[in-house]
């Protein structure tokens, strides 16, 4: 059966890039169409295939986010692969990439060298830093970037340290970021006839996402410093423990919520109190008022809590494990797990794609390649014969 057509059908994709941040950018374009070509070194391969937990051999970090591609194996410190890449790069539309800064120019694979071979293409760079700058050449990971961005300087409890957040978010919004990048370059090209470079980093990203924290400190000079699960604009915004050591999330977000909150948990006298009639009060006195409401939520178990607050219209939720929300009615109802035949493991469970169209469905159609597994029916579609191939084997170009 022909599937309903899709924004990127027809747009090709190099997708050179390895671990996150890189692969996750590829996987939303394939996602929505594209023909995205996973090419791996010939030795160790992704290194996410390396991370656990496995399922027989085949990591979860690489299954969820290397569906929907196709995978050659190729060695671009031989001249011959640089050759054969070059001829790729000839019908390409995107190019992604997330070596250090420099090691693609060392490859002879720089931009501007492969913008004389294609002026079309669309040359997509991730990297810690950016292409630009003192620290251009520095390298980076997730964690040392939550660090060297300020963003562990707010997490966690007040006078605890620094935290890393528990999801790998500037690599993951790094790659959406680059999406929407690739995205709006290949609309530019639609009307200049011409590629460019798409130049994104964690540290853009990480800046971009502190968003009102960085604003005020550019605007006033307040640093904002580690709260917890509490806002620092808000209150009460937080979690707190109930009677039966369950948690959960109160978001008393607007003076409205407040006025429903403090009688919902028997203490209606709070409302009337002048520090903390509004929101501006609250913040100011926070600690007073968050320690009441610890004392009163602490008679409560969280599922008549819950009730009681869903009742008067206070916005709560329970604060769950990933196995809860993963088996949530909710999570099923929007179609977010699906499922696909992997060729080791069988039909599988894969997170989708995370947005929903009204005239298209992307998803997952195929599952993340083994590696190498296309590198033969590729190189034919660019014209290579089976003898070259076999030749390219022989000389360990190609797997």
């Amino acid at each position: 059966m022909t599937r309903p057509a899709l924004a990127l059908d027809g747009v090709r994709v190099l997708d050179l890039s390895r671990v996150l941040a890189g692969p996750f950018c590829a996987m939303l374009l394939a996602d929505l169409g594209a023909d995205v070509i996973k090419i791996e070194d010939t030795g160790a391969g992704d290194e996410s295939r390396t991370w656990p937990p496995h399922k027989d051999g085949e990591s979860a970090a690489y299954l969820v986010i290397n569906r929907n591609k196709r995978d050659i194996a190729l060695d671009l410190k031989a001249p011959e692969g640089v050759d054969v890449f070059r001829r790729l790069v000839a019908r390409a539309d995107v190019l992604i990439e997330n070596f250090r800064t420099g090691t693609m120019e060392s490859f002879g694979l720089g931009y501007d060298t492969l913008a004389a071979v294609n002026p079309q293409l669309i040359y997509c760079s991730i990297s810690a830093f950016g292409r630009t700058g003192p620290r251009a050449d520095g390298a980076g990971y997730e964690a040392l970037m939550q660090a060297f961005s300020g963003i562990m300087s707010i997490t966690g409890e007040p006078d605890g340290p620094p935290v890393r957040c528990g999801v790998s978010f500037l690599d993951l919004t790094t790659g959406i970021l680059c999406a929407f990048g690739i995205v709006n370059a290949l609309l530019a090209r639609a009307k200049s006839g011409l590629g460019q470079r798409v130049d994104g980093s964690l540290l853009d990203t990480a800046v971009s996402l502190l968003n009102y924290h960085a604003e005020g400190y550019l605007l006033t000079g307040t640093i904002p410093q580690a709260l917890g699960s509490s806002h620092p604009s808000l209150s009460p915004y937080r979690n707190f423990c109930c009677r039966d050591d369950q948690w959960i999330f109160i978001a008393g977000a607007n003076d409205r919520f407040w006025q429903r909150l403090a009688p919902a948990l028997g203490r209606p006298d709070l409302t009337a109190d002048p520090r903390f009639a509004t929101n501006i009060e609250r913040v100011k006195h926070r600690r007073e008022l968050e320690a009441t409401l610890e004392e009163a939520i602490a008679q409560h178990d969280r599922e008549p809590l819950l009730k009681i607050l869903d009742e008067a219209g206070v916005p709560a939720t329970p604060v769950n494990t990933v196995d809860r929300v993963m088996t949530d009615p909710q999570t099923a109802a929007r179609g977010i797990i699906e499922r696909i035949v992997h060729p080791k493991l069988g039909e599988i469970p894969v997170v989708g794609t995370p947005v929903k169209f009204s005239r298209m469905q992307p998803g997952v159609r195929t599952p993340a390649p083994l590696r190498g597994e296309h590198t033969d029916a590729v190189l034919a579609e660019y014209g290579y014969a089976p003898a070259e191939i076999a030749a390219l084997r022989g000389k360990k170009v190609i797997l």
